[in-house]
């Protein structure tokens, strides 16, 4: 993380551990004790400029190093429901408005890339009927152009084609400013360019 990434927003907040609602910086996530900055503060900054005179609430649900077959509403793990559970607590606060994924480096491999683009769709078709919005804008984040499997462009292709093929659904492109140094996660930069590329996706859905 770098400086910047700790500077709060006046009207940007975050569901934070025990359910508070706490002004937003990063680490957003607390899935891990090495967790770093990722795309959603900048995602969320961008959202406020965009509408000055509202509060946004960023709802952090991602674990990192999982697959998207870990993230069905059936899996022993509990992920899907607890992302739920957190939409739920945030919706007594406002209006749920849109969802951001940013994965699939897990299943850049030959037995799970094929499947992806289906567990996608089948994804976001669960997540918006348990969230109670057909149409629930969706913005899936491209893969890191860094990583070294082979089998990474089959999920970036299954990303953008989810997109063109649902509705309400944008790609948001992946950063090309770099990773961290292990070929596997985006560097600061890279994190806050994804943000705003994610917010400029969303915003061309809800405005």
């Amino acid at each position: 993380m770098e400086k910047e990434d700790t500077v709060v927003n006046n009207n940007v907040f975050v569901l934070g551990a025990g359910d508070t609602v706490i002004p937003a910086k990063e680490p957003l996530h607390y899935d891990k004790k090495n967790r770093g900055s990722g795309p959603g503060l900048a995602f969320g900054k961008a959202i406020s400029k965009a509408y000055p005179g509202r509060k946004i609430l960023l709802v952090p649900a991602a674990v990192g190093g999982t697959k998207i077959s870990y993230w069905t509403p059936d899996n022993s793990r509990g992920l899907y429901k607890e992302a739920i559970r957190k939409a739920t607590v945030a919706m007594n606060y406002g209006t749920l408005k849109g969802m951001v994924w940013q994965q699939g480096e897990s299943d850049s491999n030959s037995k799970d890339a094929p499947l992806y683009k289906q567990r996608l769709k089948e994804l976001i078709a669960n997540f918006r009927k348990d969230l109670g919005n057909d149409n629930l804008p969706v913005v899936v984040g491209g893969l890191g152009g860094f990583l070294r499997s082979k089998y990474y462009p089959v999920v970036n292709a299954a990303l953008k084609e989810t997109a063109s093929e649902m509705g309400n659904v944008r790609f948001s492109e992946a950063s090309k400013l770099g990773h961290i140094g292990d070929s596997l996660h985006f560097n600061s930069k890279a994190q806050r360019e994804n943000g705003l590329n994610m917010a400029e996706a969303m915003l061309k859905m809800i405005k």
